[in-house]
């Protein structure tokens, strides 16, 4: 393969690292990514213990087989781990950006949320007012029969 290989932190390294967060974004000029998938933002943990880089893609490798390829226009940021995260620890970050991750949805909080999609106002607006995911707030769009499911493709559909 040409181009670089990344280890740890971005370096060109031999260092070993058990897993890898990688964060998925699209690219502002678009929102449709691989095979017609809609793509706003995304999270990827898998096991990998090398990244070769080109100019087109991120490959993942552990123990030399790839194990994942990634287009780098969908890429945003790369973090690597000895061990995997635990769900706390990975929790606790997520709130971070996102305060209601993983929370109940109160029927108040359902009740803006129609309120902001009758509106007409855009899916990432809804998601920083609701402390939520944009994926987050189009699955309770579409469990609350705001929006239609097929508005929101699933990966692999398609």
């Amino acid at each position: 393969m040409t181009g670089k290989d990344f280890g740890d932190s971005g370096r060109a390294t031999a260092q070993k690292a058990g897993w890898v967060r990688v964060r998925l974004t699209a690219p502002v000029e678009t929102t449709s990514g691989p095979r017609g998938v809609s793509l706003t933002e995304g999270e990827l943990v898998l096991r990998a213990d090398r990244v070769a880089v080109d100019e087109e893609q991120l490959v993942f490798l552990c123990a030399e087989e790839v194990v994942f390829r990634l287009d780098r226009r969908y890429f945003s940021a790369l973090t690597w781990f000895v061990d995997r995260p635990t769900f706390g620890e990975w929790l606790r970050a997520r709130r971070k950006q996102y305060p209601n991750s993983h929370t109940r949805w109160s029927p108040e909080e359902r009740g803006r949320l129609a309120d902001e999609v009758g509106s007409g106002f855009g899916w990432q607006r809804i998601s920083d007012l609701h402390g939520r995911t944009v994926h987050a707030v189009q699955r309770e769009a579409v469990r609350d029969g705001l929006v239609a499911a097929e508005a929101f493709p699933r990966p692999g559909v398609g």
